[in-house]
């Protein structure tokens, strides 16, 4: 299994420390990174590197909904390394539950398509 994790919905002032501290109960964790544009805005998507799969697990495993600083988020287990295009949805997807309700599927469509394009562009996820 994976020990990747990707988070989307993030508040726009969350940092790499905050979103560390919202997945350090679960286990160790390698790397915290919120993903920003070339000018250090913060695009509301993060990726988190756990030391071990055992911890992937348990976040998926004890945590249906995610808050971190005040937003509620989105978790995503990327998909097999050799197809960087797809992702694979393994957690309760508020946001599509919510962008339903409301009919801002936009925001959703948008994170899909940052992460897609920074596999495209050969970054490390």
């Amino acid at each position: 299994m994976n020990t990747r994790i990707h988070v989307s919905g993030l508040s726009y002032f969350c940092t790499d420390d905050k979103l560390r501290q919202a997945f350090i109960p679960f286990g160790t964790v390698v790397l915290a990174q919120v993903v920003r544009d070339e000018w250090g805005h913060s695009l509301g998507l993060g990726i988190i590197h756990m030391g071990r799969s055992e911890d992937v697990e348990r976040v998926f495993n004890e945590h249906q909904r995610f808050e971190i600083s005040g937003s509620r988020v989105d978790l995503w287990e990327p998909s097999d390394p050799e197809d960087p295009q797809a992702e694979r949805k393994v957690a309760y997807d508020l946001r599509d539950t919510r962008a339903e309700q409301t009919g801002q599927a936009k925001g959703h469509e948008e994170s899909q398509k940052a992460f897609q394009h920074m596999a495209v562009l050969g970054h490390r996820l």
